[in-house]
């Protein structure tokens, strides 16, 4: 039986008691809005594992992977996961239960430096130019207005928090995050299963434009499913939304910050150009959004 729109309110705002953790890479200076850094090298090893845990046990459910692409302890690692900044919920037991990241970089990144042009689409003759020109066009407003490019991947929620407000706040992340860190815009790859595209869309995302019209829905092989290129501009978000991301700003300010070793006084420094592809073109590929 359907929910009625107010017992799903009651599932959204009803849950299980939850905090977030950040976990940074280890050459990251830590940006002056962040409250509680600490360095741990165990404790960033400890929870990034979990993360990969958590991944590995939700992708091979859902078809994404197979049991070849888990390691003996059943982590799913993305390349390039050292050098990500990692949006972690964690339930009361303390164990992660849900899981993004996100690839930073300078604006003077350029596409063939970037995770999305080895996507299905831009790998397509036909569309390799229009996406070129589309994420170029977001790089120049990236430099124009002086903020960091982000590239969002490997979101993961168990089954129970799916319809929470813990998935909703951590779709959010994003936004919240790119105001900590000074101004970001940046671009997902997000599965048409369960629905993941249509809920960002929701939640702001937008579809990459050519020339003021939608690149397409394209399949990818790789994953076997639909799949949609978004970008991401907290500057586009409205009510109630906005509201939410400005508590979330707060919440994510006091919320630990585990990085490996003590950073550097001043300003987080982003990924030095390059480093996405590099990572990647090695093994692990760079999964989409799952389910939310």
């Amino acid at each position: 039986m359907s929910l009625t729109a107010r017992s799903r309110k009651e599932v959204l705002y009803l849950r299980p008691q939850y905090q977030f953790e950040l976990l940074a890479p280890d050459r990251s200076h830590t940006a002056k809005g962040f409250q509680k850094c600490r360095s741990n090298r165990q404790q960033h090893r400890d929870s990034l594992s979990a993360v990969q845990r958590l991944r590995g046990r939700l992708y091979l459910k859902d078809g994404a992977i197979r049991h070849t692409d888990l390691d003996y302890d059943g982590r799913f690692h993305m390349c390039g996961d050292e050098h990500a900044w990692h949006l972690l919920v964690v339930d009361e037991a303390g164990e992660v239960v849900g899981c993004v990241r996100y690839l930073l970089y300078r604006n003077t990144i350029t596409f063939s430096e970037l995770r999305v042009s080895d996507c299905a689409l831009a790998k397509n003759p036909a569309w390799t130019d229009k996406v070129r020109t589309a994420i170029e066009s977001e790089l120049e407003v990236a430099r124009d207005h002086n903020l960091s490019y982000i590239e969002i991947g490997g979101w993961a929620l168990s089954e129970e928090w799916r319809g929470t407000r813990a998935a909703m706040e951590i779709a959010l992340g994003s936004y919240a995050l790119a105001r900590l860190w000074g101004g970001a815009i940046g671009c997902c790859t997000a599965t048409a299963r369960h629905g993941s595209a249509s809920i960002l869309h929701r939640l702001g995302g937008q579809s990459l434009q050519f020339n003021g019209e939608d690149l397409p829905a394209y399949h990818d092989p790789q994953y076997g499913c639909s799949m949609e290129i978004l970008r991401f501009d907290k500057r586009n978000l409205t009510d109630p939304y906005l509201r939410v991301v400005y508590e979330l700003t707060n919440k994510l300010s006091k919320a630990s910050l585990i990085v490996p070793r003590e950073p550097s006084r001043g300003h987080f420094n982003p990924l030095p150009p390059g480093l996405g592809r590099r990572t990647a073109m090695a093994a692990s590929p760079w999964l989409p959004a799952t389910r939310l």
